[in-house]
């Protein structure tokens, strides 16, 4: 009876020691905001088929978005890509959307000019919700930065 005790207790131990160095290693999200003022894994960053520098991609995070909304989905692409390669966050619900904002970015570029009421903006705004959801830890990663 008491080796059962003790095995059980051992391996209690051993369960509450995984999870406590699964939770402290647990990846996490970060807004774009954050990645503008933080380090990067990355020398840079590729979006809609075109690279930028990190210089380039932080312009672009901090440029305003009111008139032209494919800085606002760059910079949720920007985000989720970084939240992915250097934060290490599951990409599996986020995948399609950053298939998506690429595929979107090719034919609409950062700086073109698509207003928030535009059928072009309609097409994407899903997966900019996605993007926006997912960096700010509203799907499958949660948000480690506030």
């Amino acid at each position: 009876m008491k080796t059962t005790k003790k095995l059980t207790s051992a391996a209690f131990a051993v369960v509450l020691l995984s999870v406590s160095t699964m939770t402290a290693n647990a990846a996490c999200t970060s807004t774009a905001g954050y990645w503008a003022n933080h380090a990067w894994c990355v020398p840079d960053i590729s979006l809609g088929g075109q690279t930028y520098t990190r210089d380039q991609a932080i312009a672009i995070i901090n440029n305003p978005t009111s008139g032209d909304k494919t800085y606002s989905l760059a910079a949720q692409l920007i985000g989720a890509k970084l939240n992915i390669n250097c934060g290490g966050a599951d990409s599996s619900c986020v995948t399609l959307a950053i298939m998506a904002a690429d595929a979107w970015l090719i034919l609409h570029p950062v700086g073109s000019g698509v207003t928030s009421n535009s059928k072009d903006w309609k097409q994407i705004n899903a997966a900019y919700n996605t993007l926006t959801d997912y960096n700010e830890g509203r799907l499958c990663v949660p948000h480690c930065r506030s």
